[in-house]
């Protein structure tokens, strides 16, 4: 797109020359078999590059078992599977699940809506103003379970709108202590950090590939090899693919790209983060200039390359409507962020309610130069300007 500054890296990522690269070679070798046809040669080819690609994800994850890789169609079809799968593998026992207020919304309407089911417990545990997770009342719900009722952890790793990396290690740490399943969402924070899932004890967890410059459609969700037996129901059922948990013929081409995407994102994500620092820093040094210009909570190094932020007097809506060259919008693509609705995380933080429905959010991520960044910036600056 010529003359357009992409700041919309945690909607989604353009796709790396390398995976472009990889996806059309891959096309090219008419891997158009079903990979659960092996009893013949087409479908076996299939189903041979599709387990090579569940083992090198298995590897890059820190998963001792290939099995312990589910591909899906998507990181919300894989927090869907995880939390309606809980309820499913314990309604008629009973169980509880606790959740943070700033999910992403796949696991927070799943969290809530399994709470109006019979025999399901939900408690959300709220945030303070800079975002963090109250580890006090995530401990006190864990000790007060005198039914001894099986319990499901929802807590992301980083968050998709605010700068704020949630403390997985000591979430981790409590859900072990208390015996509890922790599930989290970690679309962002795979994009920052290297993530190992058995050495930091998840139960279960979740990746976007189309987050880290691979193709949109796939899904990858992680189950701990930790884990004696996988506390989830299948959420969808009508066939046998991905070991009876998700049905449904496989998209091969993505999945292969995706764990290319995931190969490179390790090579290059000590660089990406630099970037991010780099572009966020020079958009941020722009826009004050003006004295509109106000973020919700300070940018993290713990989670660079996301800026929430607002301007004084100045409608969302309406900015958005002038904006001819800058890709932002406000919060997360999924709630249809350029439209009506705004954002549950500005709520969440206690912000006035003339704020929360005015908050923009920026992200950065290969997409943008820093000379974007800035232009950017400057054209936020002129529309406010000329109001």
């Amino acid at each position: 797109m010529n003359q357009t500054y992409y700041l919309d890296h945690c909607g989604s990522t353009p796709m790396s020359a390398r995976v472009k690269q990889f996806l059309k070679e891959t096309i090219d070798e008419d891997l158009f078999g079903n990979s659960m046809a092996s009893h013949h040669v087409a479908g076996r080819l299939a189903f041979m590059k599709i387990e090579q690609a569940r083992a090198e994800a298995a590897e890059l994850l820190g998963l001792k078992d290939s099995k312990s890789v589910i591909f899906t169609g998507s990181a919300t079809e894989a927090n869907n599977l995880v939390i309606n799968g809980f309820w499913l593998r314990f309604r008629d026992r009973g169980c509880r699940v606790l959740y943070s207020a700033i999910e992403h919304k796949s696991a927070l309407e799943s969290c809530q809506r399994i709470a109006t089911f019979a025999g399901c417990q939900a408690h959300e545990i709220p945030i303070d103003s800079n975002g963090n997770v109250d580890l006090d009342v995530l401990k006190t719900h864990l000790k007060d379970n005198p039914k001894r009722l099986p319990t499901l952890v929802v807590m992301m790793h980083t968050n998709n709108e605010i700068p704020v990396r949630f403390p997985v290690e000591s979430i981790s740490e409590l859900c072990q202590e208390h015996r509890a399943y922790f599930h989290c969402d970690a679309v962002q924070g795979i994009v920052r950090e290297r993530i190992q899932v058995d050495k930091q004890s998840y139960g279960s967890l979740v990746i976007s590939p189309h987050k880290f410059y691979g193709p949109k459609g796939v899904g990858i969700l992680c189950l701990s090899d930790q884990s004696t037996c996988t506390p989830l129901a299948p959420f969808i059922i009508g066939g046998d693919q991905e070991f009876g948990m998700r049905p449904g013929t496989l998209n091969t081409h993505g999945i292969l790209a995706s764990i290319d995407a995931l190969k490179e994102l390790d090579e290059t994500r000590a660089n990406l983060v630099k970037h991010m620092t780099s572009c966020q820093n020079a958009f941020i040094s722009t826009l004050q200039a003006s004295p509109k210009f106000h973020r919700t909570i300070p940018t993290s190094h713990h989670a660079p390359g996301i800026v929430n932020f607002y301007l004084e007097n100045w409608d969302a809506l309406t900015l958005l409507s002038k904006l001819s060259k800058t890709c932002i919008n406000r919060g997360a693509s999924c709630t249809g962020a350029g439209g009506e609705k705004f954002s549950h995380v500005p709520r969440a933080l206690g912000l006035p309610l003339e704020i929360q429905a005015n908050v923009l959010r920026a992200s950065f991520g290969w997409g943008c130069s820093v000379e974007n960044a800035v232009e950017a910036a400057r054209e936020i600056l002129d529309i406010c300007r000329n109001k």
